[in-house]
């Protein structure tokens, strides 16, 4: 966020200066340009975004102002070693000169990555001098020479991040590693990775007294809840963590924790191998104040308790407000899916009111032979004319904000969602929806999200028979319809779907024929929301007036996505609006890139 506000800042100045240097040149004759023209402030927020070799290559020797700008010590550098061609030269002229003025320090990705640490600190050490440095990142560092530079690094009074990856897949123990980084007095942020398969984690009982500043924790390599508390132990003020793999503990688990994290809000666990059991002994002990939670287990089927869950989460996290959690299975090619009966099923365990109540969203993913089960916070889908902001408005009725959908609320928290994705990956064909039959036809799926640029109308077809229970229908690009719809009109599917359907929220990719359109508004006799994103400024316009002059079905809400959606768009449609019709109560909105149509049938 506060990023996003330096940029939004950056832009305003510029356009400022911008204008005022187009005043000035228009004035008076001037020999200077553009660039040279703009004030310090808005050269040095330009120059915060440039790394300082580039800097220094592009304005040295230019004039004087930008000589003696690039040299001041109110420009802070930001350095990226990522080649070994002319690092002697650099770290001798910027580097060791300007290590007072240095930000942050990152050492990128490169095949030979610990040759290039290796060289850099042949040339140039770390020290007290780099007193303004904040963030380092160490890529492909070797441990031995990790250990050494973190010895170093405890000099830096403003470090405040600390990036590691290190290049090793040998078994070895971290615990050494991890005693330095939490002696580091003045950081906030640390993620440590490695390759390794299995690591020890023991840190010396020297530091025992030594709490770590550290408020947010990325353990990115194999870990147990074991070894996971003892590191916790000595991170007391702690607001973030992630941790991933989750591995199951080779000794007997530990289950008298004393962990104390009275500010950690966030917990983000992936790929969990670990049982229920260790987890939830774990996370009783932390999550008092816990206010989002991530985990995302591989075919461990002891997470899938919902009443568990819920239990846990209503006792021992009262404060939780994000919830988040994948369950990935495997598609066993040699028998049907079964997702809902007591033996192999999961979906009913989360069927009680407390997660439709939290706002909490079920949904499966099927893809790349793999099912995903997940629950997670309901995100907003559909335009709401009430929460626009920042709009052009063209309107001849100020009451037709009741016309959007009634029963949105009633329905979208509770929803369950199937999602199908990587069409040609998955093999989706005849054979796949059979075998996935009883499980959509058992399970009364609330919203289908198709992401497939090849699925013909045919096989949408087929899966919407299996769910006749679906309200929303989000399509990420259109089926293939031309000449496939020629055939299929009249057939066994085309006719069953039209009958028993029940949706009201239709959402398509970027259409480019009138005829797609066409064919879901047919489909679809009681739809009350169309989206539709446009390839292109010109198609809005025709598509609208075509949507108008569809007879069969009145479509109360409309919504165009186009990329150059402007105030004179509005007024386009306005008109088409009052040509094309006889309804003089209608509201036409803008808001970003998105253009909604509301009006009373």
């Amino acid at each position: 966020m506060t990023q996003i506000k330096r940029q939004l800042s950056l832009t305003q100045s510029i356009d400022v200066e911008m204008k005022k240097l187009r005043t000035r040149l228009s004035d008076e004759s001037t020999s200077h340009t553009c660039f040279e023209n703009l004030s310090n402030e808005v050269l040095y927020e330009i120059l915060d975004y440039i790394d300082a070799y580039d800097i220094y290559e592009s304005f040295s020797n230019l004039s004087n102002r930008l000589e003696n700008l690039i040299i001041s010590s109110s420009i802070l550098l930001r350095i990226k070693v990522n080649s070994e061609a002319l690092l002697e030269d650099r770290c001798q002229h910027v580097i060791i000169p300007n290590s007072h003025r240095i930000l942050s320090l990152h050492f990128r990705g490169h095949p030979w990555g610990e040759l290039l640490i290796d060289k850099f600190f042949n040339h140039c050490i770390i020290d007290s001098s780099f007193h303004r440095l904040e963030s380092i990142l160490l890529n492909d560092i070797k441990k031995e020479k990790l250990l050494t530079t973190l010895f170093y690094l405890n000099a830096l009074p403003r470090l405040f991040s600390l990036t590691i990856y290190i290049n090793d897949d040998d078994y070895y123990d971290l615990g050494n590693i991890y005693s330095l980084i939490f002696s580091l007095p003045t950081l906030k942020y640390n993620q440590l990775a490695t390759h390794a398969r299995e690591i020890q984690i023991t840190i010396p009982h020297a530091i025992n007294k030594k709490s770590s500043t550290i408020e947010h924790l990325v353990v990115h390599h194999p870990c147990t809840f074991n070894q996971l508390n003892s590191l916790l132990h000595y991170t007391p003020q702690l607001r973030h963590l992630s941790c991933y793999p989750v591995i199951e503990s080779d000794e007997n688990f530990k289950n008298d924790l004393s962990t104390s994290l009275p500010h950690l809000k966030f917990v983000n666990f992936e790929e969990v191998s670990a049982p229920f059991d260790e987890f939830e002994v774990f996370i009783t002990k932390i999550s008092s104040q816990l206010q989002i939670l991530k985990i995302y287990t591989l075919q461990n089927r002891t997470y899938l308790d919902g009443n568990r869950w819920e239990q846990l989460i209503k006792e021992y996290m009262p404060q939780l407000e994000k919830f988040y959690f994948n369950f990935t299975q495997d598609i066993d090619d040699d028998r049907e899916i079964n997702l809902s009966d007591s033996t192999d099923g999961f979906i009913n365990r989360f069927n009680s009111p407390f997660w439709s109540e939290r706002k909490w969203v079920r949904e499966i993913e099927v893809y790349c032979e793999s099912m995903v089960f997940s629950i997670h916070p309901y995100k907003k889908e559909w335009i709401d004319l009430r929460e626009h902001t920042n709009i052009d408005t063209y309107s001849k009725q100020n009451s037709t904000k009741d016309n959007y959908i009634s029963n949105r609320e009633k329905t979208d928290h509770g929803i369950i969602q199937l999602t199908i994705l990587d069409y040609e990956d998955i093999g989706l064909n005849g054979q796949s929806i059979k075998k996935l039959k009883s499980a959509l036809e058992a399970i009364q799926f609330t919203h289908l999200n198709i992401d497939d640029d090849t699925m013909s109308i045919n096989m949408l077809l087929g899966i919407l028979h299996l769910l006749p229970n679906i309200e929303s229908l989000k399509l990420s690009s259109i089926p293939i319809v031309k000449l496939e719809s020629l055939f299929i009109e009249h057939t066994r599917n085309h006719l069953s779907v039209l009958a028993i359907n029940k949706i009201t929220k239709v959402k398509l990719g970027q259409v480019i024929e009138e005829e797609e359109i066409e064919f879901f508004i047919n489909l679809c006799p009681h739809i009350e929301y169309l989206e539709v994103g446009c390839m292109s400024y010109t198609d809005v316009p025709s598509l609208m007036k075509f949507i108008l002059m569809n007879r069969m079905t009145r479509i109360p809400n409309l919504c165009f996505i186009i990329h150059m959606a402007n105030e004179n768009l509005v007024r386009t449609l306005a008109n088409i609006m009052d040509s094309e019709t006889v309804n003089d109560k209608y509201t036409i909105q803008r808001s970003g890139n998105k253009i909604s149509v509301h009006w009373k049938l």
